[in-house]
């Protein structure tokens, strides 16, 4: 599914705030709210389960140009397919998994206009599957009740962006960031999700996993390479390696296969 973004879309700099399978029309009104109210414009809904309508509007109290600007896609990856850095939102972090896991404040130097921050639905937040495609995940310390609301949740995410300057403070990424160059342009996320799926397809192909353990190993390789956080030309570099990898274990079953000449024989 193609991004459509609404008429009126908001360009400025700033990290892009992503709602994912959001229920209420309300929630997207008042998540709008609180991004305007600390400078942010860039609001996308992956697969939501409602329209913004005029509970949208009403909740949203002079953010009308941040719904007006909302892109609306079918899968998370659409939504960050041209990001860097992403962070995934949760009320606690998800121990089972290898996760970074830090608090707003600490991802609030980082975000800027090639990064993403994704928020779950309200009833039971992000999946798994969704934060493994975030090279982090921002938990918001609390007293006695971890869960908050949505429009909470964005709100305490753009007080920390605006409180560090509206900038991020160091670049997102390794590299000098040196525009069009892939030696120093930080892969986006859906370079990573093309090597990830080449990384797995290749682990099964070789025999390192089975397709029952595949994701779980995924996992660690995951954790692995986004906090080591490459560039596009390392990315690149990976995937050429596994695509030897692939070809030369090809040249090895051909001549284990390739039928023996017996003594005398030609």
């Amino acid at each position: 599914m193609n991004a459509v973004p609404s008429e009126g879309a908001d360009n400025r700099a700033g990290p892009r705030v992503v709602l994912v399978r959001t229920k209420e029309s309300a929630n997207i009104g008042a998540a709008a709210r609180a991004m305007f109210n600390f400078g942010l414009h860039d609001l996308w809904l992956v697969a939501p389960r409602c329209r913004v309508d005029h509970r949208s509007y009403d909740l949203a109290t002079h953010a009308e140009p941040v719904l007006k600007g909302v892109t609306q896609v079918g899968t998370l990856d659409e939504a960050l397919a041209d990001v860097t850095l992403a962070f995934g939102t949760s009320a606690r972090p998800r121990k089972a998994e290898n996760y970074q896991v830090i608090t707003p404040r600490a991802a609030a130097a980082k975000l800027g206009g090639d990064t993403a921050v994704v928020f779950g639905p309200e009833d039971h937040g992000l999946a798994n599957e969704e934060l493994t495609r975030c090279q982090a995940q921002i938990v918001i310390p609390t007293v006695d009740f971890a869960s908050l609301n949505l429009a909470q949740a964005v709100l305490v995410v753009a007080y920390e962006y605006a409180q560090a300057g509206g900038r991020p403070e160091a670049p997102a990424l390794a590299g000098d960031g040196e525009s069009g160059d892939p030696r120093h342009t930080p892969a986006s996320r859906d370079q990573l999700e093309r090597f990830y799926a080449q990384l797995e397809e290749t682990m099964l192909r070789i025999g390192y996993t089975d397709d029952r353990r595949a994701p779980g190993m995924l996992r660690v390789y995951r954790g692995l390479v986004d906090r080591a956080e490459p560039t596009a030309h390392e990315v690149a570099a990976f995937r050429g390696l596994l695509s030897q990898v692939v070809w030369a274990t090809g040249q090895a079953e051909a001549r284990s296969e390739a039928p023996r000449s017996g003594p005398g024989e030609p």
